[in-house]
């Protein structure tokens, strides 16, 4: 506890009386001056900003409130806070127990830039540079072009919760700037046939044209007196060529068959 001299506690007595702060000190006590300021960006609306006199026997709780400029945004108080209960709310109080100078800091909102590769689009939140608080978490969603695929985020993609997901959230810590890669679509074909004995009944038969990776349900069925015995033919992305319903993952052109046998066949 800091002790003045006499004569200043009967000036502090007069200041109280002439200031208020709600109540003037009624005995001789000890004077505690609150220092409030700001960097650019804002103020402190609530008391205002300089020196404030407090008397101690108060052990005065003041209002602060910080008001942030147009495009800025309140980041926190620092200085002499143990009395804030919240440094990171601009509408906050202070208990006077000692000199202390406290700061209401602003800064500008993170700037996240979008933008994408030819074949595609980001549609959610748009391309362009927008404005975020720090910790907002965005919506990121894209669209390719027909003939084309998504294929990642690069850039600033930290936060960005998965960079291989064409819609994903991305946490706003910083400035960033993340481009969404498209790519021409590679198509390969699959011809499917049968042997005597059944027919493939998914996806059916005949030659179809899948993308790059795509994975393809197949389905064979037997007709009656017959039972399926294998897949023959380009068969090396088959899951099991010995189910009859199973995938194909499409990574070429293929061209696989169905191959039945009669029941009573030994």
């Amino acid at each position: 506890m800091k002790h003045k001299p006499i004569a200043i506690a009967f000036i502090t007595f007069l200041i109280c009386m002439v200031l208020g702060n709600g109540i003037a000190c009624t005995t001789p006590a000890t004077e505690y001056v609150l220092d409030i300021s700001s960097t650019e960006g804002g103020s402190v609306t609530e008391p205002g900003e300089g020196r404030f006199p407090y008397c101690q026997e108060q052990s005065e709780r003041v209002n602060l409130l910080a008001t942030p400029d147009a495009g800025y945004r309140f980041v926190n108080w620092t200085g002499d806070v143990d009395t804030i209960p919240d440094v990171d709310n601009p509408t906050t109080t202070i208990t006077v127990n000692d000199d202390y100078s406290i700061k209401a800091n602003f800064a500008k909102p993170y700037s996240i830039t979008i933008s994408s590769t030819e074949g595609g689009s980001v549609t959610i939140p748009g391309e362009g540079t927008f404005a975020y608080n720090e910790g907002t978490v965005i919506d990121l969603a894209v669209e390719a072009d027909e003939g084309y695929q998504f294929i990642n985020w690069t850039g600033d993609v930290d936060t960005i919760d998965d960079v291989d997901g064409p819609a994903t959230t991305m946490t706003v810590n910083d400035d960033y700037s993340i481009t969404a890669n498209f790519e021409e679509k590679i198509e390969y074909e699959l011809t499917i046939s049968s042997t005597g004995g059944g027919v493939v009944t998914t996806p059916g038969e005949g030659t179809f044209t899948y993308g790059e990776g795509d994975e393809v349900n197949l389905v064979a069925t037997p007709n009656a007196g017959y039972r399926f015995v294998s897949w023959i033919g380009d068969v090396g992305t088959i899951a099991d060529v010995k189910a009859a319903a199973t995938t194909i993952t499409m990574n070429g052109d293929y061209s696989i068959t169905a191959n039945f046998r009669s029941q009573i066949d030994c």
